[in-house]
Protein backbone atom coordinates (compact mmCIF):
# COMPACT_ATOMS: atom_id res chain seq x y z
CA UNK A 1 0.00 0.00 0.00
CA UNK A 2 1.17 3.53 -0.83
CA UNK A 3 4.59 2.59 -2.20
CA UNK A 4 4.42 4.81 -5.28
CA UNK A 5 3.52 2.14 -7.84
CA UNK A 6 1.53 4.53 -10.04
CA UNK A 7 4.24 7.19 -9.81
CA UNK A 8 6.89 4.64 -10.79
CA UNK A 9 4.86 3.53 -13.86
CA UNK A 10 4.19 7.16 -14.83
CA UNK A 11 7.94 7.86 -14.71
CA UNK A 12 9.01 4.68 -16.51
CA UNK A 13 6.45 4.78 -19.33
CA UNK A 14 5.30 8.40 -19.59
CA UNK A 15 1.80 7.56 -18.37
CA UNK A 16 -0.69 9.77 -16.54
CA UNK A 17 -2.08 7.39 -13.93
CA UNK A 18 -3.80 9.10 -10.99
CA UNK A 19 -1.54 9.65 -7.99
CA UNK A 20 -2.20 11.21 -4.59
CA UNK A 21 -1.08 10.98 -0.99
CA UNK A 22 -2.21 7.77 0.63
CA UNK A 23 -3.91 4.87 -1.07
CA UNK A 24 -5.65 5.82 -4.28
CA UNK A 25 -5.49 2.91 -6.73
CA UNK A 26 -8.29 0.41 -6.23
CA UNK A 27 -8.59 -2.54 -8.55
CA UNK A 28 -6.47 -2.77 -11.68
CA UNK A 29 -6.01 -0.23 -14.47
CA UNK A 30 -4.66 -1.26 -17.86
CA UNK A 31 -3.13 0.98 -20.50
CA UNK A 32 -1.66 0.18 -23.93
CA UNK A 33 1.56 2.01 -24.70
CA UNK A 34 2.73 2.07 -28.34
CA UNK A 35 6.30 0.87 -28.89
CA UNK A 36 8.54 2.81 -31.25
CA UNK A 37 9.05 1.21 -34.65
CA UNK A 38 12.79 1.70 -34.06
CA UNK A 39 12.65 -1.15 -31.53
CA UNK A 40 12.83 -4.32 -33.58
CA UNK A 41 13.65 -6.96 -30.97
CA UNK A 42 11.35 -8.22 -29.77
CA UNK A 43 8.94 -7.26 -32.55
CA UNK A 44 6.03 -5.80 -30.60
CA UNK A 45 3.64 -2.96 -31.30
CA UNK A 46 2.36 -2.26 -27.78
CA UNK A 47 3.14 -2.79 -24.12
CA UNK A 48 0.22 -3.49 -21.81
CA UNK A 49 0.86 -1.72 -18.51
CA UNK A 50 -1.19 -2.86 -15.50
CA UNK A 51 -1.36 -0.70 -12.37
CA UNK A 52 -2.95 -2.36 -9.36
CA UNK A 53 -3.83 -1.58 -5.81
CA UNK A 54 -1.25 -2.70 -3.29
CA UNK A 55 -1.21 -5.88 -1.29
CA UNK A 56 -2.26 -6.09 2.36
CA UNK A 57 -5.31 -3.83 2.23
CA UNK A 58 -5.97 -2.34 5.65
CA UNK A 59 -9.76 -2.47 5.26
CA UNK A 60 -9.78 -6.27 4.87
CA UNK A 61 -9.42 -8.86 7.61
CA UNK A 62 -6.24 -10.94 7.61
CA UNK A 63 -7.95 -13.93 5.94
CA UNK A 64 -9.76 -11.73 3.37
CA UNK A 65 -6.54 -9.84 2.62
CA UNK A 66 -4.56 -13.05 2.14
CA UNK A 67 -7.12 -14.45 -0.34
CA UNK A 68 -7.45 -11.11 -2.13
CA UNK A 69 -3.67 -10.71 -2.40
CA UNK A 70 -3.24 -14.23 -3.81
CA UNK A 71 -5.92 -13.61 -6.45
CA UNK A 72 -4.52 -10.20 -7.41
CA UNK A 73 -0.92 -11.45 -7.61
CA UNK A 74 -1.91 -14.52 -9.63
CA UNK A 75 -3.93 -12.37 -12.07
CA UNK A 76 -1.16 -9.83 -12.63
CA UNK A 77 1.74 -12.28 -12.75
CA UNK A 78 -0.22 -14.61 -15.03
CA UNK A 79 -0.99 -11.74 -17.40
CA UNK A 80 2.52 -10.31 -17.49
CA UNK A 81 5.79 -11.23 -19.15
CA UNK A 82 7.52 -9.07 -16.53
CA UNK A 83 6.22 -8.12 -13.10
CA UNK A 84 7.64 -5.18 -11.14
CA UNK A 85 7.12 -5.39 -7.39
CA UNK A 86 7.62 -2.03 -5.70
CA UNK A 87 8.39 -2.28 -1.98
CA UNK A 88 8.74 0.79 0.25
CA UNK A 89 10.83 0.21 3.37
CA UNK A 90 8.61 -2.56 4.72
CA UNK A 91 9.41 -4.45 7.92
CA UNK A 92 11.02 -7.89 7.51
CA UNK A 93 7.65 -9.52 8.31
CA UNK A 94 5.89 -7.44 5.65
CA UNK A 95 8.59 -8.29 3.10
CA UNK A 96 8.20 -11.98 3.89
CA UNK A 97 4.42 -11.82 3.37
CA UNK A 98 4.73 -9.92 0.08
CA UNK A 99 7.44 -12.24 -1.25
CA UNK A 100 5.46 -15.35 -0.23
CA UNK A 101 2.43 -14.03 -2.11
CA UNK A 102 4.53 -13.35 -5.23
CA UNK A 103 6.32 -16.70 -5.07
CA UNK A 104 2.99 -18.50 -4.65
CA UNK A 105 1.70 -16.82 -7.83
CA UNK A 106 4.90 -17.70 -9.76
CA UNK A 107 4.59 -21.33 -8.66
CA UNK A 108 1.00 -21.37 -9.94
CA UNK A 109 2.21 -20.03 -13.31
CA UNK A 110 4.93 -22.68 -13.49
CA UNK A 111 2.30 -25.38 -12.89
CA UNK A 112 0.34 -24.23 -15.95
CA UNK A 113 3.51 -23.70 -18.04
CA UNK A 114 3.41 -19.89 -18.25
CA UNK A 115 6.80 -18.17 -18.40
CA UNK A 116 7.16 -14.89 -16.53
CA UNK A 117 9.83 -12.92 -14.71
CA UNK A 118 9.96 -10.51 -11.82
CA UNK A 119 11.91 -7.38 -10.91
CA UNK A 120 11.91 -5.82 -7.45
CA UNK A 121 12.17 -2.13 -6.67
CA UNK A 122 12.99 -1.70 -2.97
CA UNK A 123 12.87 1.84 -1.65
CA UNK A 124 14.48 1.69 1.76
CA UNK A 125 13.32 4.98 3.25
Amino acid sequence: QSTGKSTLLNTMFGLKLNVSAGRCTRGAFLQLVPVSSKITKPAIDYLLIVDTEGLRALELTSVQSHKHDNKLATFVIGLANVTIINILGETPGDLTDILQTAVHAFIRMKEVDIDCSCHFVHQNV
